[in-house]
């Protein structure tokens, strides 16, 4: 089955550098659609910040997994700003939906 591009609402100063991030939710939908879910689903970048917002599914394909989400900055994966660890496909969309906003994130823009 194929699925529509996860809706997102992200702000001016954010650029998708790829997006494979699905409605496909292992809690609404058949596990025989699990090629959904892999390491690589959404990555967006703010030049003007320098960070990166990060998401995948860890182990990819597995239905044991769970979504991780991790905001970057100066590519600084070893220490990143913020990390969410979910099963939660809602806490993980109001997750990124709220590091995107300008109030939130400025406090990592100096």
């Amino acid at each position: 089955m194929k699925y529509d591009l996860q809706p997102l609402r992200l702000p001016t100063g954010w650029e998708i550098t790829f997006n494979n991030f699905t409605e496909y939710d292992i809690n609404k939908h058949s596990e025989d659609d699990l090629s959904e879910l892999n390491e690589d689903l959404l990555q967006l970048y703010n030049k003007n910040a320098n960070l990166t917002v990060d998401l995948g599914w860890y182990p990819s394909h597995n239905k044991n997994g769970q979504y991780i989400l991790l905001m970057i900055k100066n590519y600084d994966w070893d220490c990143p700003l913020e990390k969410v660890m979910s099963k939660s496909k809602d806490e993980i969309v109001n997750c990124i939906e709220k590091w995107v906003n300008c109030g939130f994130f400025s406090k990592y823009n100096k």
